[in-house]
């Protein structure tokens, strides 16, 4: 039987010491983990998800590395994971311990560990929104 990748999320972040090694980011305004590599910025257009890279520390990526978001964020937006939004919303819904929103209920964060980096999964369920943030952490 085929792992699902929705099987393996987490509600509580299994790395919380990411979030405490802060640097200033490039632009001055805010601070970002040093452990960042990056983020898929993603949308589903109700036929099929679009995504942004948006790289942070992109020394951090090694092949392994590119590789492996590639395989999570290919999982995750397969038809047997988060194929569209109702499916995405039905995933939130069904874990109110992730809502980060209480009085809306649209935003949802979900963790990943990885074999060599960790993610952040940001789901929100929002239409004409960005639906999903994909954050990628070093291990080390």
């Amino acid at each position: 039987m085929k792992d699902n990748i929705l099987e393996r999320l987490k509600t509580e972040c299994p790395f919380p010491q990411v979030f405490e090694d802060l640097e200033r980011s490039e632009d001055g305004f805010t601070n970002v983990p040093r452990q960042k590599i990056g983020h898929l910025r993603a949308d589903h257009d109700g036929r099929r998800w679009w995504n942004t890279a948006w790289p942070c520390h992109p020394a951090l990526a090694t092949a392994e590395i590119k590789a492996e978001i590639d395989r999570v964020y290919e999982a995750l937006t397969a038809a047997d994971a988060l194929k569209d939004l109702p499916t995405l919303t039905r995933l939130c819904e069904a874990h109110p311990e992730a809502c980060v929103d209480w009085q809306f209920r649209q935003e949802y964060n979900f963790y990943l560990e990885g074999e060599t980096c960790d993610f952040w999964i940001r789901l929100i369920t929002r239409r004409q929104d960005y639906n999903m943030y994909l954050n990628v952490f070093t291990k080390s």
